[in-house]
């Protein structure tokens, strides 16, 4: 699935791989529109920045209630909306 990603994600997805080697926490910024999620969710997925292959878990906070419904849809369809996919709103 990340070679649906688009360059300029593809290029954070493989900084992201690089810095989660080094780093137990990672924060991207990215302007709306540029695809978020779905590089989350091929983060998610990856073999190598996968926090499931450690028996770890994934969660999504959002600060709208409104996101909620449009993060499912995207973990959904990228396989990823299960027990070990948590998303909620504060």
């Amino acid at each position: 699935m990340a070679t649906d990603l688009r360059d300029y994600q593809l290029d954070m997805l493989h900084r992201l791989q690089d810095l989660w080697t080094r780093l137990q926490s990672v924060m991207v910024q990215m302007p709306t529109g540029t695809g978020k999620m779905h590089l989350m969710a091929a983060a998610a997925i990856s073999e190598d920045t996968s926090p499931k292959k450690e028996g770890g878990s994934v969660s999504v906070v959002v600060h709208r209630r409104e996101l909620l419904e449009q993060i499912k849809q995207t973990l959904a369809a990228w396989g990823l909306l299960d027990k070990d996919v948590l998303v909620e709103s504060l």
